[in-house]
């Protein structure tokens, strides 16, 4: 886990800078780039900014369309109680919200808990996430969407409570090709809920199995969800 932004600044074009700037100090000229959540909104507007940097791009619940009640270009309020994450971080809390990542929240294990906690109790990782959430002012995310020509897979849980699936198919009609997996019964951590159905999805996606890993997938989408899931090793 990287130390807190020297800068103190979390903006998207920070993080942008970031990832171009670990490119090119790997030599890397064109890769696949994949995002969770807000890490997802941070992927399309690198794919949108830096296209020639973008071999394919995978969204998994990708944060980036307003939600109703909430204006574009408008920094959210953060509620003055989140502050007191500063000095304090009951588990029961923290269990609680990452509950809401769950379509079965039975399947939070104690485990994850205690990781999220020890991971959230590093030096300054608390002040960042507020930081992050105080400077977050999210744009109209349609023109940049429509700059990405390359081939995007979209995986999302139809049950995601924290972005909501119908955000999908916002997505779908801004992209150029998109292919969609989604998710039965699944919230918005996926990959920690149940991994081993999401690396299933994964590979009925790439056999071209539309009824098992969901609607939208076929022909050039199954190909392309082999450069996710194909070299996943079986268990």
């Amino acid at each position: 886990m990287s130390p807190p932004d020297s800068r103190q600044d979390y903006s998207d074009t920070r993080s942008i800078a970031l990832i171009s700037a670990l490119l090119d100090a790997r030599g890397i000229q064109k890769t696949h780039v994949l995002g969770h959540s807000i890490g997802g909104r941070i992927a399309w507007t690198f794919a949108a900014t830096e296209p020639n940097r973008v071999d394919k791009l995978v969204l998994l619940a990708s944060d980036g369309f307003a939600s109703p009640g909430f204006a574009y270009a408008v920094a959210p309020e953060v509620p003055a109680t989140l502050g007191l994450l500063r000095w304090t971080l009951p588990r029961w809390l923290l269990r609680m919200n990452l509950a809401a990542g769950y379509a079965e929240p039975k399947a939070l294990s104690q485990g994850a808990v205690q990781r999220y906690h020890d991971l959230m109790r590093a030096p300054g990782a608390r002040q960042a996430l507020l930081s992050r959430l105080q400077q977050t002012g999210l744009v109209d995310p349609v023109p940049l969407l429509k700059r990405i020509t390359g081939p995007t897979l979209l995986v999302w849980g139809r049950d995601d409570a924290m972005i909501p699936f119908s955000n999908a198919a916002d997505y779908q009609r801004a992209l150029a090709h998109p292919t969609l997996l989604s998710l039965e019964a699944m919230g918005h951590l996926p990959m920690e809920e149940n991994p081993q159905r999401l690396r299933n999805a994964g590979h009925s996606a790439c056999s071209g199995d539309a009824a098992q890993a969901g609607p939208g997938l076929a022909g050039r989408g199954a190909q392309f969800c082999s450069c996710l899931f194909g070299g996943w090793p079986a268990t």
